[in-house]
């Protein structure tokens, strides 16, 4: 078992035992889907402040992307 990523200041909890690639999955599926504009004030804050919490916001938020080219592969 791993244990992912903690975000709790951006909402976005992923946090815990995952157990399995499907549960891994299952719970990046779960991640909301940014707007080009939410996207654009996060990665405005971590570039002008060092904002490690909207990095964070953003990495995660990336994940079903990245899922979903994985399993392209």
């Amino acid at each position: 078992m791993s244990t992912a990523l903690v975000a709790k200041q951006t909402g976005l909890v992923f946090a815990g035992p995952v157990g399995s690639l499907d549960g891994y999955i299952d719970r990046v599926s779960q991640i909301p889907v940014l707007s080009k504009e939410e996207e654009l004030a996060l990665a405005t804050r971590f570039r002008a402040q060092s904002d490690l919490d909207a990095a964070r916001h953003l990495v995660l938020s990336h994940l079903r992307f990245v899922v979903h080219i994985a399993r392209d592969i």
